[in-house]
């Protein structure tokens, strides 16, 4: 939803992502203007079942009050859970107070405060941990893993016993089949299915090569890419990263695709980004607003 840094601009919104994994919708930080984004879009702000967010610099929250507010005027009803540093809670508090308006619909703010990596969310076949950064203030990166399990059906055992529907139901879900003469045990019409699926959401730090053993393998990885390598001294003097170093973190956590993103506003375009990082990691792609990625 916005891939630029700092102050919104022309070309590009600040930072917000949609995440669609394991059944669940997740906004991953929100910046200003992202509600615009997702209506311009077509993504329904009802959809949102959890909210991240990495720090509490404006360009990667500020959208995140108006946002609530909206989700109260529609007459949102299902609970909705944020994450999110220490002080997030009490800052969305002071303005629900302050405002005087309050969501008339559950609001659960959790707040992380830990120098370690910690898991954070576990449901169902989604989990989520939460990586310490290096940042002007504290900042946190989001690791998102989905982990299915399932039995595949061995469909000619089963069309050579002439087994019914409900049989090939009971095996799917691990439960043995009895007629009025025998038994058919599910293992011998099934084998385990599992794949896992990994999204590494990396923003506003300095570049931390130590970092890449928390999340090893990852599908995707985001990672800041505010400046280009010939302004390493300015990167390290604000707490960011370069394309370069972006590029070298991928390659250390062996990722298979990296995103590029939260671009300096002086870069009207972002080719040279790509570029660089290309030398190192080459199957690297640029963040535009609006673009869809897909875990394959």
């Amino acid at each position: 939803m916005g891939c630029g840094s700092a102050a919104p601009s022309l070309l590009r919104a600040n930072t917000a992502q949609i995440l669609e994994m394991a059944g669940k919708v997740i906004l991953i930080d929100c910046g200003e203007g992202t509600q615009w984004q997702m209506l311009k879009r077509k993504i329904s702000a009802f959809r949102i079942d959890i909210i991240f967010i990495s720090h509490l610099h404006g360009d990667h929250y500020l959208g995140l009050p108006g946002l609530l507010n909206t989700l109260s005027l529609y007459s949102r009803e299902k609970p909705l859970k944020i994450f999110g540093p220490k002080g997030i809670k009490s800052l969305l508090f002071h303005n629900f107070k302050q405002a005087e308006i309050f969501p008339n619909y559950e609001v659960t703010v959790v707040e992380i405060n830990s120098k370690k990596k910690q898991k954070v969310y576990k449901e169902d076949e989604l989990s989520v941990t939460a990586i310490p950064l290096q940042h002007r203030v504290p900042c946190y990166g989001y690791h998102f893993e989905q982990n299915h399990y399932s039995l595949k059906i061995n469909k000619e055992k089963c069309d050579s016993a002439y087994l019914s529907f409900d049989a090939i139901k009971a095996f799917k879900n691990a439960n043995d089949f009895i007629t009025d003469d025998k038994k058919y045990f599910y293992k011998d019409f099934t084998s385990p299915y599992r794949f896992k699926k990994a999204y590494t959401f990396i923003t506003d730090t300095l570049f931390l090569p130590q970092l890449a053993s928390l999340f090893p393998e990852t599908d995707i990885l985001y990672h800041e890419s505010t400046y280009l390598n010939n302004l390493l001294d300015k990167a390290i003097t604000t707490f960011h990263s370069t394309a370069l170093q972006a590029a070298e973190m991928a390659k250390l956590c062996n990722a298979k695709l990296l995103i590029l993103g939260h671009f300096s506003s002086r870069y009207a375009h972002t080719d040279e980004l790509l570029a660089e990082a290309r030398t190192i990691f080459p199957n690297t792609e640029l963040a535009e607003d609006g673009k869809l990625f897909i875990i394959k």
